[in-house]
């Protein structure tokens, strides 16, 4: 009677240990929410990036990891995504370089003007420095100890071209008196206040009334970008005079206490897909806006600056935005990160 009674016991303990397992396993495999930012409609570059990202994080961690996107600055502005992330209002940010340059000004490395060297559909240069540790891994350390885990960038942008109205843009006399609507950021408007044009600054969702209306002459965007938004303008010119990127940054606290499988996962697995994805769709679709917006119904005049005159605007701007890049950010910064930039640049792309 009493081994009847035990084994009845350990039985009721065994089956008691099989319902709690489930439970168990299913709470140590917990759904991670991970709610995404950022300005831009999903039929843009940015937005796919952002899909892209969200598809491959879902599926390599196997429904651990939701994420959830809101696109169209639908939580909050472009200027507010970061303290939004630091508040805990959204896990992460997909943001752009100048926005980003507001809490490191190190991130207008790629603003300095002809220092990352691209062309239409080449961005050889780009690619490598977004993925060295001279370059954006400094980047990635110092945003850390601003709460922030810096995944990488997911490129739009071959290249920063001129798009203008009143007259193209041949040599570096023709800048003078233009109102140009810049990027902004620590170096964009010196650029182009070099060059005798003023700067002005002006909203994305008003840009095309403030073309029609004359408010700015033109402007200086990513080719794809100017493209997709329909920006167009009666003239553009080449080469492109600085890259831009656009940082992908989650919150440094929320990414602590993720899994290191998980972590592991998304730093090893989704961001190198996507970031290649991102530069070979920029690349391809960028040159094949290039060949559509010169054909009807644009009807772009496009120019493409000789080197000689490249030569020009790159002598009367770079040296002066160098200059103002180590005053800000410190020699000690600024040289080496401006030395590994130099040492990657594409023999064919150099200019001396």
């Amino acid at each position: 009677m009493k081994n009847k009674v035990f084994f009845t016991v350990i039985g009721i303990i065994c089956a008691c240990a099989l319902l709690v397992m489930p439970c168990m396993s299913e709470a140590s495999e917990k759904v991670i929410k991970m709610r995404v930012i950022h300005a831009y409609p999903g039929n843009t570059q940015h937005g796919r990036n952002a899909e892209k990202f969200k598809e491959l994080a879902e599926r390599y961690t196997n429904g651990r990891l939701a994420v959830t996107l809101y696109p169209n600055s639908s939580v909050c502005s472009i200027t507010q995504e970061l303290a939004t992330v630091l508040s805990g209002g959204a896990e992460a940010s997909y943001n752009i370089n100048g926005i980003v340059e507001s809490i490191d000004h190190a991130e207008a490395i790629w603003t300095i003007p002809y220092l990352v060297r691209t062309d239409v559909g080449d961005i050889r240069h780009l690619r490598k420095a977004l993925r060295d540790p001279g370059v954006e891994g400094v980047l990635k350390k110092r945003q850390e100890k601003l709460g922030f885990h810096r995944f990488g960038s997911f490129t739009t942008c071959d290249g920063f071209g001129i798009y203008v109205n009143k007259r193209p843009i041949k040599t570096l006399e023709d800048f003078k008196g233009l109102k140009i609507r810049t990027p902004g950021g620590l170096l964009g408007d010196l650029f182009f206040k070099q060059l005798g044009a003023n700067f002005i600054v002006v909203p994305g969702t008003e840009v095309p009334i403030a073309l029609q209306t004359g408010i700015i002459d033109g402007l200086s965007t990513a080719a794809l970008h100017w493209h997709d938004a329909r920006w167009h303008t009666k003239y553009a010119t080449l080469p492109y005079w600085c890259s831009y990127t656009l940082p992908f940054m989650a919150s440094l606290k929320w990414w602590n206490t993720l899994p290191n499988d998980i972590k592991n996962i998304l730093d090893n697995k989704v961001i190198p897909e996507v970031m290649e994805l991102a530069d070979n769709q920029t690349e391809q679709l960028t040159a094949e806006a290039w060949k559509t917006v010169q054909k009807p119904p644009y009807n772009v005049q496009v120019y493409t600056m000789p080197k000689s005159e490249v030569l020009r605007i790159k002598n009367a701007t770079q040296e002066v935005c160098i200059k103002k890049f180590r005053d800000v950010v410190g020699k000690d910064v600024a040289d080496p990160m401006i030395q590994a930039v130099r040492k990657l640049t594409p023999p064919d792309l150099a200019f001396d």
